[in-house]
């Protein structure tokens, strides 16, 4: 009888099979909540960066709620449209870099594209899928990549970010194919 208490005491090989298909297990699990964790946080932007691509909100409607329909009217008033001066004028040598370098690289690199006049900003509002920004990009330097990224956002709008925070490089090709 005391030979089959102690059968159980040493570790054969059925045990040792079962603690490491556990332990895979376990791992596995693991692994796999911190992709779901890790792609939920990536998708929607940090809230300083939300507030700081929207508009400034006038003083009239931050003011406390009036239910008279005088005030109902005056914070009706239409948004001015944004002036053709708001857009910084750049020389045709500026226009012809721009459309260049979207012309020639399949990969845009965000410090490039900064160092590029007409360029600055389009690789952020790309990244962050900002149709607006993307198409005044567009009529301005009348670029194809461009057109197929408007194109696309129209037919699937997205929201949050293509790249990951610490990449600066967008792939062109990768990117068309994910609005498709």
């Amino acid at each position: 009888m005391d030979l089959d208490k102690n059968r159980w005491k040493e570790p054969g090989f059925g045990r040792i099979v079962l603690g490491a298909i556990a332990l895979g297990c376990a791992i596995m699990v693991g692994f796999v909540l911190g992709l779901r964790s890790g792609d939920r946080h990536r998708k929607q932007p940090p809230v300083t960066a939300m507030l700081s691509l929207s508009m400034p909100i006038p003083d009239d409607l931050l003011a406390p709620a009036d239910s008279s329909d005088t005030a109902l009217a005056e914070a009706a008033v239409e948004p001015e449209e944004p002036a053709a001066a708001a857009q910084p004028d750049y020389t045709p040598s500026q226009i012809a870099q721009g459309v260049e370098y979207l012309a020639t690289h399949n990969q845009w690199n965000r410090d490039e594209m900064e160092t590029i006049p007409a360029l600055q900003g389009l690789w952020d509002a790309v990244n962050t899928y900002q149709l607006d920004q993307i198409r005044g990009f567009n009529d301005r330097l009348a670029s194809t990549p461009l057109t197929a990224i408007v194109e696309g956002l129209e037919r699937t709008p997205k929201a949050g970010f293509y790249a990951a925070k610490k990449d600066h490089v967008i792939t062109l090709s990768t990117y068309i194919k994910r609005l498709r």
